[in-house]
């Protein structure tokens, strides 16, 4: 697999903001940037559903914290 990755293409969505909230909560209690976890559930889904693509490695790079634990 090539090192190099190349994430030109966006989707954009619009949603509720209690469906945006509870994404920035819970990539935040992951300690995920929102990015990465939205990234590797679209990527979760599309498996689910059987689709072709190639799969990303881990991308997951830690998000800031304000404290040690978080809940969701």
């Amino acid at each position: 697999m090539n090192s190099e990755i190349s994430l030109l293409d966006r989707l954009n969505v619009a949603v509720t903001s209690d469906i945006a909230e509870a994404v920035r909560q819970t990539a935040a209690a992951r300690g995920l940037t929102v990015a990465d976890y939205v990234r590797g559930s679209v990527q979760a889904r599309l498996m689910l559903d059987g689709a072709r693509f190639n799969r990303l490695p881990n991308l997951q790079r830690l998000a800031a914290r304000a404290s040690r634990f978080r809940t969701l």
